[in-house]
């Protein structure tokens, strides 16, 4: 369970300001919608998301980046014909990753008889329950979550695709097919560990995302493992939280503490708050704000684990823990 916390909106007083910022005074609002990886991961770059239980959700958008239009090679027709096989380094680097990662389901792979669609199942054996006031781990609980996609080839990228529900907010309400790419396996070969791109296929146009973490599907005869692990080198100082950190110095409001790990460009919000990067690496950033000096930095941050953040302006330092 994630801790939130509202913010005060002063900055009148540093310290006031700064421990309301990052030490989570009264609990955070929330106002993102959350998604996982199968019906609803791709989501606008500078829009948050948080994860989901069961079954990566890899098929709804709650919005999306802007469209890359498809070279010819990455034309929206499904090939079945192999043409290509991934290099030996590439997919060498992803089986180590895959090997990392500390986040772990696993389930069954069920094959169509017609060997173009699979149904992933993830499971979950024993499990925490609340009996009246107390909780107990039951070795007999079980839940699976199912999805089912097409699945094809095209060079040496994996396809998993379905027909899709439009977000309600869109205008156009028709169903639509999209196709999440991935990569790192053999093309031909749905067997082997596949890297998903972060990028998918949304009827003729290709939508990217840049999210702090990957995910991986190793698929194995009738067996399927599921892992996620934090992205090597991703720019925290450009994400959600950082950019509502900017607008909050300018004009107060809340933060979502647990948001570092979804881009989102900051050049509008250091614009509207007067903000003058000095330093920046992927994990810190020193910055003035109103003739004041600030230093931000991610200490540590794991996906589905914790959190940790620390602001210093002066001689007041400030810290944020999400578990």
């Amino acid at each position: 369970m994630k801790t939130r916390a509202s913010f005060v909106q002063s900055i009148v007083t540093p310290c006031v300001a700064l421990l309301a910022l990052l030490s989570g005074c009264a609990g955070f609002t929330e106002d993102v919608a959350g998604n996982a990886m199968a019906d609803s991961e791709d989501v606008t770059p500078d829009t948050g998301t948080k994860d989901g239980e069961g079954l990566p959700d890899i098929s709804a958008p709650q919005g999306t980046s802007d469209p890359v239009e498809p070279t010819p090679s990455q034309d929206i027709g499904h090939s079945d014909i192999p043409t290509e096989t991934v290099n030996y380094e590439v997919d060498k680097s992803v089986a180590a990753r895959f090997e990392s990662a500390k986040i772990r389901s696993a389930g069954k792979l069920v094959r169509s008889a017609a060997g173009d669609s699979v149904t992933i199942v993830l499971e979950i054996n024993g499990g925490c329950v609340k009996e009246g006031e107390l909780f107990a781990y039951d070795q007999n609980f079980y839940f699976a979550d199912s999805k089912t996609f097409a699945y094809s080839f095209r060079g040496d990228t994996l396809l998993l695709s379905k027909i899709s529900e439009p977000d309600p907010y869109e205008a156009d309400q028709q169903k639509y097919e999209e196709s999440f790419i991935f990569v790192g396996g053999t093309s031909g070969k749905l067997d082997g560990i596949w890297k998903h791109s972060q990028c998918r296929y949304r009827e003729d146009k290709m939508y990217c995302m840049n999210d702090g973490y990957d995910q991986y599907f190793k698929f194995d005869g009738d067996k399927v493992e599921y892992r996620i692990t934090d992205r090597e080198g991703y720019d925290y100082m450009q994400t959600v939280f950082v950019d509502q950190l900017f607008d909050f110095l300018g004009s107060g409001g809340s933060i979502q503490l647990e948001t570092p790990y979804y881009y989102s460009s900051t050049e509008f919000g250091q614009e509207r708050s007067g903000i003058v990067i000095l330093e920046k690496t992927n994990t810190s950033v020193k910055f003035t704000q109103a003739e004041r000096t600030f230093d931000l930095s991610v200490d540590y941050a794991r996906y589905k684990d914790s959190l940790h953040v620390t602001l210093k302006s002066g001689d007041v330092s400030c810290e944020g823990t999400v578990r």
